[in-house]
């Protein structure tokens, strides 16, 4: 793949790691693949935001790889490099199947909503979740990396338990509109 001149200007300006920059790639791959399906059936979809917004939904982590905080850390580095909004807000949304004001507030950040909305925010976080670090993933695979979190942090059941059931509906959601099965 052809990674646009502006992404690699960030990623060597914040030093991002090679792991994560491949981590990016495999999510582009997967999320352009939906994307490019969801368009062929007939429906609007901005590519090009999901083509910046996989690549880029995770320079946060060139600062902090806490994961409450890297997308957030994103969409800060986005904004002050004036990267389109629609952009920072794919970066911002993505973690996970998203965080609600009153989640957000409960992991110890700003009580906002980061909540992926539009179809490219929810495409790039769903590819994300089908990522297994450069590798592609499956459904069942990112399931059980949450089973995974609940055993070595009971205390996360809570958010685990949510982050399942919005999953499901964003996969069901995807699979009706690009006709794939994940």
């Amino acid at each position: 793949m052809d990674v646009p001149s502006d992404v690699l200007r960030l990623w060597e300006s914040y030093n991002l790691e090679e792991s994560v920059r491949r981590h990016c790639l495999t999510v582009s791959k997967i999320a352009l693949k939906i994307a490019q399906r969801i368009r062929e059936n007939g429906h609007r979809i901005d590519i090009d935001a999901v083509l910046m917004g996989s690549l880029l939904h995770d320079i946060g982590r060139a600062i902090t790889h806490d994961p409450f905080q890297h997308f957030v850390k994103s969409a800060e580095i986005l904004r002050k490099e004036k990267v389109d909004e629609k952009v920072v807000r794919i970066a911002e949304r993505h973690f996970s199947a998203g965080i609600t004001a009153e989640e957000a507030e409960r992991i110890g950040l700003e009580p906002k909503d980061y909540m992926p909305e539009t179809l490219e925010e929810k495409i790039v976080s769903f590819a994300d979740n089908l990522a297994m670090g450069d590798r592609e993933g499956t459904f069942e695979d990112f399931m059980k990396r949450l089973d995974e979190i609940d055993r070595k942090n009971p205390e996360m059941r809570w958010l685990t338990d949510r982050t399942r059931e919005r999953a499901r509906k964003i996969k069901e959601e995807l699979e009706r509109l690009s006709g794939l099965v994940f």
